[in-house]
């Protein structure tokens, strides 16, 4: 298997180390510029300054006028560190952390999963990360999606120093964490099931390219917004051209 830095679909990205950031607490804002939402270049280590768990307002940077709304949820697993877990804190080799943005623009609906992970021994690969479907499990149901066609999934890898406390001092350690970007399509049907879904938490799956799995849950308050999210262009469809 190909490494990492090796594969085609991927562009590298080396990130800054980040400030602390608790990517569990919501920013006081009804508003996200589209801007903020673009990920081209890659995302902050567990989404460093968005809002969370909160309906929000899409807006075009330029003149303010809305452009959709979307919800967006943190996940984040912090295995190695036993006595303190702090996932969204900034990357340390075993985090892994899963962001979701949920919501539709006049364009369309969209479904966004980004996942980032710090292998302790520093390396991955595109297809240990990069997710080819996602299922959801509403009311008894299980919902599947999968990429939006004829997009390509970006990886991105960044390097960053965490310190350890040996023999009575702090020693500096540099490696290397990744990112994977991935879009999933979102029709009509599908929008509908999600903003029908009972507001509480639910789990859902992610199934990599190497056939690995991951279960996660999507917190009861995002789950509880995509009726709305969902609900500013409910037919997920352009508007007709004149």
């Amino acid at each position: 298997m190909k490494k990492f830095l090796q594969l085609s679909l991927l562009t590298v990205l080396l990130l800054p180390t980040l400030p602390n950031l608790d990517g569990k607490k919501a920013i006081a804002q009804s508003a996200i510029d589209e801007d903020k939402l673009n990920t081209v270049n890659g995302m902050p280590w567990a989404g460093g300054g968005l809002p969370f768990s909160k309906l929000v307002n899409i807006q075009d940077t330029l003149v303010n006028s809305a452009l959709g709304k979307v919800v967006i949820d943190a996940h984040g697993e912090d295995p190695l560190s036993s006595l303190i877990k702090s996932p969204f804190s900034g990357p340390r080799p075993g985090r892994f952390v899963i962001i979701s943005l949920w919501g539709s623009k006049i364009e369309g609906c969209f479904a966004k999963i980004v996942v980032q992970t710090a292998p302790s021994n520093g390396q991955a690969t595109l297809d240990e990360i990069a997710p080819t479907t996602i299922e959801l499990g509403i009311d008894g149901q299980i919902l599947q999606l999968t990429p939006t066609p004829n997009t390509k999934v970006r990886g991105f890898s960044g390097k960053y120093t965490y310190t350890e406390y040996e023999n009575n001092q702090n020693v500096s350690y540099n490696n290397t964490w990744y990112m994977s970007d991935t879009l999933f399509a979102i029709n009509a049907d599908a929008a509908n099931i999600l903003r029908k879904a009972p507001a509480k938490e639910i789990r859902a799956r992610l199934t990599f390219a190497n056939g690995d799995t991951k279960v996660f849950p999507i917190g009861k308050g995002t789950v509880k917004h995509w009726q709305e999210a969902y609900g500013f262009n409910n037919t997920c469809t352009a508007p007709s051209q004149p």
